[in-house]
């Protein structure tokens, strides 16, 4: 039987013994008191690595929900739409925003990185990981089976390093052209802090192969440039396939 995937929940390997799933906690509070489950009833889940699991519930106490595995099934990626970002962190909860739309839309992985104009210097691993557990529900709300990835480079030489690893590579910039180059199978955007990249650092992006775009005449904060680009760069992506 089908069944129209309405939620998506997220579970870690050492929940699944012998094909059968133990939830507790907030996942566990979700199921029985927001969905209202019942014995029997469809649950699905993923691992954030690209496995969907269709369950059945078997059994509800008052502090666990076990369920059955049906199907487990292995979703491949769309590998021509695959692209990563980069971007300098900012301040507040403005970094929450910015990871969760552009896990929503879709980019693979994350690299933070440090330029010369960083307000902040160096995120914490609590920080890390609250940014690490944002990906995890913005992959459930937009039902997508693989957690991006968070990766924290130092500073921009680290940056320039694994430019080879991509086709294209484009950076936010003014003073770039207003249309995108053409963009093959792995792009990589690079977005600045609030004030913008310095000179020097513009010059070393582009010596290093990348195409500098701009958005637009307006000023744009850190987060607005991160999604205006990534829509830009998958509407680009997408065109092509069509």
């Amino acid at each position: 039987m089908n069944h129209e995937i309405h939620n998506l929940f997220y579970i870690t390997p050492e929940r699944i013994k012998k094909g059968q799933l133990s939830i507790t906690g907030q996942t566990y509070h979700h199921i029985k008191n927001v969905l209202r489950a019942k014995i029997l009833q469809t649950i699905f889940f993923t691992d954030g690595k690209g496995n969907r699991y269709q369950t059945e519930v078997t059994d509800i106490t008052n502090n666990e929900i076990k369920l059955r595995i049906l199907e487990k099934i292995f979703i491949p990626r769309e590998e021509n739409l695959k692209f990563d970002l980069a971007f300098v962190p900012i301040k507040g909860k403005r970094n929450d925003y910015l990871i969760e739309k552009a896990t929503e839309l879709g980019v693979n992985k994350f690299f933070i990185f440090y330029s010369a104009a960083s307000v902040i210097k160096k995120m914490g691993i609590s920080k890390i990981e609250h940014l690490k557990n944002i990906t995890i529900s913005a992959m459930l709300q937009s039902l997508q089976y693989y957690q991006p990835e968070i990766v924290v480079l130092d500073n921009i030489d680290k940056l320039l390093s694994i430019f080879p690893e991509y086709n294209s590579v484009v950076v936010a910039d003014q003073q770039g052209d207003t249309k995108l180059p053409n963009l093959k199978e792995r792009v990589l955007y690079i977005v600045g802090p609030e004030g913008g990249f310095e000179n020097y650092e513009i010059e070393k992006f582009i010596e290093s192969g990348a195409k500098p775009i701009s958005l637009g005449k307006k000023r744009l904060r850190s987060e607005t440039a991160a999604i205006v680009g990534i829509v830009k760069i998958l509407t680009a992506l997408e065109s092509k396939e069509n």
